[in-house]
């Protein structure tokens, strides 16, 4: 019999109406040639959209790829499974798989934030590695330390030494800059806002920011930090990334900081309020650039509220300590949510522990994944192929093994299905009302359950929107510490959880979903009834999911 090896889409993402293009790689049978077609359809978690065909003419062992066009629906921020199967002549199903894609007309509004950050003169395989990305449905991209230096972005030559001894080729730069476009991904330029050499700084030094005591305020000696507010430097900045965007046809502009200084002095000793001067600076530059996205990173969420003023989109946030726990990282997404409409922020979180390549790392991040998402954020962690990462330098990312990858894939192709469910904007958090406590509009039949990420139990995130309601569910059974930055093991998996609903509406249909049941399709589950109680039972629950009432 045949089998099929691997389908995704294309692309990364695909705007409203596009038509979608899947490739399924087949292979044929041992000893003997088969025909037939490969069939794609496209599934909401309601039943079929549409589907296509084409046909299949294998020889014996062969591996051959079919690539199979689907139109898409016009309607934008919406997610499809796409279900692929082998028939023969009498349609009979010889094989299967699934993949997924989403329709989103701004990637802003959907996002999944991968990265590069190696620019090797000898790499040889970037198209393998942008390809791998684009299958986690990764639709926009962090070019980190893509540059010369931290004041002079574009370098003199093609093949050139960055600031920290890396050699470096503006040719492999550029190619990945052209293969995020082929694939449907944004790709955006860093920059740090307010850092310097020291062989700038010591013939610029009043362009510095200084302590107290008049020293400058540095990054372990190797960036001092510069003044956003003298207009010398503001004017370079803007300058530097007007040459990005054109020199290499950036998408946009990633904008970076180190969480301090708050407030400074300039060399004459006048004090500057960083945060104060901040969204006219990040407003500046958005508008240098033709008003092209612009990211900027609030660490550990300062100056969230500022930033939040400026038209910086997505918001981003990476996370330190005192922010150690899941119920911290939902806090800070709920909150950066809160002050954009419900729109999702990037959250950077890095999980130390993938470095050693040890199974708990990879339960930890899929964790984190499911404490990001259904709490209506997103995560960037992959990029590089297979990377993930585990330091805040980036090329200092961890590679994942191929069988924490195809996890990891399945948990993105998760996502990318059901997008609408963890991104659109009109959800409202409702957990702290409806679960756990005194709550009685959502029971689980387990010891214990609720909205705050609480050890050894279920966590529980319930959101509404309009007539519809999902109730996100993370196993911390057996975890005793819920330290987001650390290996975790694997959770029992639960069998048969009965969910006890009393909304005041009766469902017309409960759904469950899970990257770790069935390849991530919805199950209708039966609903019984006990008084103004409707009951349903989940088959089981291994690391994460989500139950969808309508």
């Amino acid at each position: 019999m045949p089998s099929i090896l691997d389908c995704h889409p294309t692309r990364a993402a695909y705007a409203p109406g596009a038509t979608a293009l899947i490739r399924v790689t087949c292979a044929g049978a041992a000893s003997i040639p088969w025909r037939g077609v490969a069939r794609a359809s496209l599934c909401a978690v309601d039943g079929v959209v549409t589907h296509a065909e084409r046909p299949v003419d294998l020889a014996a062992n062969e591996v051959a790829q079919v690539h199979i066009p689907l139109s898409l629906p016009p309607d934008d921020l919406r997610g499809y499974g796409v279900e692929l199967e082998l028939r023969d002549a009498n349609g009979a199903v010889a094989a299967k798989a699934i993949t997924a894609l989403d329709v989103c007309a701004r990637w802003e509004r959907a996002p999944r934030y991968g990265f590069v950050c190696d620019f090797s003169p000898d790499e040889r395989d970037t198209t393998e590695r942008m390809n791998a990305m684009a299958r986690y449905h990764l639709n926009a991209v962090q070019a980190y330390d893509w540059m010369y230096r931290h004041y002079d972005f574009v370098p003199p030559t093609r093949v050139f030494t960055d600031a920290l001894g890396r050699s470096q080729s503006l040719d492999v730069a550029q190619n990945k800059v052209n293969l995020a476009h082929e694939l449907g991904m944004k790709i955006l330029a860093y920059a740090a806002i307010y850092a310097a050499q020291p062989d700038f700084f010591n013939t610029h030094r009043e362009l510095g920011l200084f302590k107290l005591d008049g020293s400058p305020f540095s990054l372990a000696d190797f960036l001092i930090n510069t003044d956003i507010t003298n207009p010398v430097w503001r004017d370079l900045m803007l300058r530097e990334c007007q040459r990005a965007m054109s020199a290499l046809g950036f998408d946009g502009i990633h904008l970076d900081q180190y969480g301090y200084p708050r407030l400074a002095h300039r060399l004459d000793g006048a004090p500057v309020d960083l945060e104060a001067a901040l969204p006219d600076f990040l407003n500046a530059v958005r508008d240098a650039i033709g008003d092209a996205p612009t990211v900027f990173n609030a660490v550990n969420a300062w100056p969230l509220e500022a930033v939040a003023q400026s038209r910086m989109d997505p918001l981003y946030i990476e996370i330190w300590p005192p922010n150690d726990t899941l119920r911290d990282v939902r806090e800070v997404v709920l909150r950066a949510g809160g002050l954009r409409g419900g729109n999702p922020p990037v959250i950077a979180a890095y999980i130390e522990a993938l470095k050693s390549g040890d199974a708990g790392a990879i339960t930890a991040l899929r964790r984190l994944t499911a404490a990001i998402y259904l709490n209506g954020g997103s995560h960037i962690v992959l990029g590089e192929r297979d990377g993930a990462l585990a330091d805040p330098y980036f090329p200092k990312y961890a590679r994942l093994d191929a069988a924490s990858a195809q996890l990891v894939r399945r948990d993105y192709d998760f996502i990318s299905r059901y997008s609408e469910y963890f991104f659109a904007p009109d959800w409202r958090d409702v957990s702290a009302t409806h679960v756990g406590g005194i709550n009685e509009e959502i029971r689980l039949n387990t010891p214990r359950f609720g909205p705050n990420a609480a050890p050894n139990s279920i966590w529980a995130i319930a959101r509404t929107r309009g007539g519809q309601l999902t109730l996100g569910l993370v196993n911390l059974v057996g975890l005793m510490d819920t330290a987001w930055n650390a290996s975790q093991p694997a959770p029992p998996v639960l069998q048969n959880v009965e969910v006890r609903l009393q909304l005041e509406f009766w469902p017309n249909a409960i759904y469950f979903a899970s990257p770790d049941v069935d390849d991530g399709r919805p199950q209708r589950l039966e609903i019984s009834r006990e008084g103004r109680i409707a009951k349903a039972v989940l088959p089981r629950l291994d690391i994460w999911g989500v139950l969808m009432v309508s």
